[in-house]
């Protein structure tokens, strides 16, 4: 066997996975594909004031299903938390969320957006997408230091 292909079809492992069930065909299989879930992140550090970001999109972005989102501070926190994926907004006060200038999340504070009232791994909010789309946070952050801002997009 000289081929890596051939010795992986040898062991009835598919080049292509997914093949193996009900003999699916490669086209059939990317079509799956296509219809799971993404998800993109993001950093942003949140000066005081007002402060607005673009999220960008991959193309084949089609339905937006939600996000995720917390806060850090510059500053050191004590005690230092075990994970850093659950400290709350201490600096940004509220936030607002544009998905092609329709305002899906205004004024509110991120915290509710956060893991700590949401049982689930990303606040829902679906919308349709084209692929052509802007997506915009804006942060009003009131507080006395820059705060990091962490975000996850999730689509289709």
């Amino acid at each position: 066997m000289d081929n890596f292909s051939e010795e992986m079809n040898w062991l009835n492992t598919p080049q292509f996975p997914g093949q193996q069930l009900k003999k699916a065909s490669i086209d059939n299989i990317r079509a799956v594909i296509k219809r799971q879930k993404r998800m993109k992140g993001y950093v942003f550090n949140a000066p005081i004031g007002t402060s607005s970001f673009n999220l960008d999109l991959s193309g084949t972005a089609r339905i937006l299903l939600g996000l995720a989102i917390f806060g850090e501070t510059s500053g050191e926190v004590t005690p230092k938390p075990a994970a850093t994926c659950c400290i709350p907004f201490t600096e940004v006060s509220s936030m607002q969320f544009k998905v092609n200038n329709e305002i899906v999340i205004d004024q509110v504070n991120p915290n509710f957006l956060s893991f700590g009232f949401n049982d689930n791994e990303y606040y829902y909010l679906p919308r349709p997408l084209s692929g052509t789309d802007q997506l915009t946070m804006t942060f009003t952050n009131t507080g006395s230091q820059t705060e990091t801002v962490n975000v996850i997009i999730y689509y289709i």
